[in-house]
């Protein structure tokens, strides 16, 4: 009986899921669970501190903080703290997705290399799966997969600090919670990170596949192969600028080639590459108020507008069939 190529690849993502647990799944897991313990702490603390119970006094009578925030003058400027806590609540996993990055960076390090270390390449060579199917599912881990658990995890993480900080604040006289129900932006905070999972992937194409290759070709010391090689480029660049006195194209092998090759993990990463994303996003926030109206989602997916997206892209895709034949080569030799 015949496996389709379809069943293979699920299989063989469901091995890389179980080999690497605790980097893939119990990481992000535990960081999201020490978050939500700080921020439990830093909440009540921070509350404690400021003495929630008195915002002034008048004529020596001591007015709270809930009776301010409920009078009927406060309540524009209410709304408008109640729906910037909605639009931006899942900014507060920023931890989480900067873990993402260096997950994918040493998953992908590791990935071909490590099969080749301890020879267990020999017996998944032995099964009626191709090299193209192995490669291509470490790529799926780090494109899709760890994308996806880092998200779900940085979505229950940024709604339990929301919960934690209605439920301090009730507690303190200002009951806020029925109102962030109400507002959409706290449902579609998740959706929008999720929905920038297409514009992650392509960025980081380049980076994871530099990565694979370098860990389907190098013997040993996979990392000061990966990182060494850019830097050595980047010297050379510098050197030969130096030289010739034409130093201007530095700067561009230093975002397009070295940062793209090294950098492309971390989410976000866009507006490092393209600077030029910035001044749009800035003028997205002076359309309104500058607490509610960052709207990084379309700003994202506006990058995918940028030729240097497909080019990366393009490259990535060349560098994974690369990683592909590399390690096809190294078993054959």
């Amino acid at each position: 009986m015949s496996i389709s190529p379809a069943n293979k690849m699920q299989w063989l993502i469901r091995r890389e899921l179980w080999e690497h647990k605790g980097m893939l799944v119990w990481t992000p897991a535990l960081i999201g669970i020490v978050m939500t313990v700080l921020g439990a702490l830093m909440t009540i603390g921070t509350i404690a501190k400021t003495k929630m119970r008195t915002a002034l006094i008048v004529n020596g009578e001591e007015v709270s903080w809930s009776t301010v925030f409920n009078t009927r003058t406060f309540g524009p400027r209410r709304t408008e703290i109640i729906d910037a806590v909605a639009n931006n609540y899942i900014y507060a996993a920023a931890p989480l997705f900067l873990a993402l990055g260096f997950l994918v960076f040493f998953y992908c390090l590791s990935a071909l290399h490590d099969d080749r270390r301890d020879r267990s390449v020999l017996f998944w060579k032995s099964l009626p799966i191709s090299d193209a199917q192995t490669v291509l599912s470490k790529a799926a881990i780090a494109l899709l997969v760890a994308p996806l658990i880092v998200a779900a995890a940085a979505s229950v993480t940024s709604l339990l600090l929301v919960l934690i900080l209605s439920g301090v604040l009730a507690a303190n006289g200002i009951h806020v919670f029925a109102e962030l129900l109400a507002t959409p932006g706290l449902y579609l905070g998740p959706l929008r990170v999720f929905g920038l999972l297409p514009v992650y992937c392509l960025w980081a194409l380049p980076t994871v596949g530099w990565l694979l290759m370098v860990s389907s070709w190098a013997k040993s010391k996979v990392f000061l192969w990966a990182v060494g090689v850019p830097l050595l480029l980047l010297i050379l660049a510098v050197w030969a600028g130096k030289l010739t006195q034409t130093e201007s194209g530095i700067d561009w092998i230093q975002m397009n080639v070295i940062g793209r090759a090294l950098l492309g993990t971390l989410p976000g990463s866009w507006y490092l590459f393209e600077p030029g994303l910035l001044p749009h996003m800035h003028a997205l926030a002076e359309g309104g108020s500058h607490m509610t109206r960052v709207d990084v989602f379309s700003n994202s997916w506006s990058s995918l507008a940028l030729p240097a997206v497909w080019l990366g892209a393009a490259a990535g895709a060349a560098l994974i069939y690369a990683a592909i034949r590399l390690r096809r080569w190294r078993e054959e030799g």
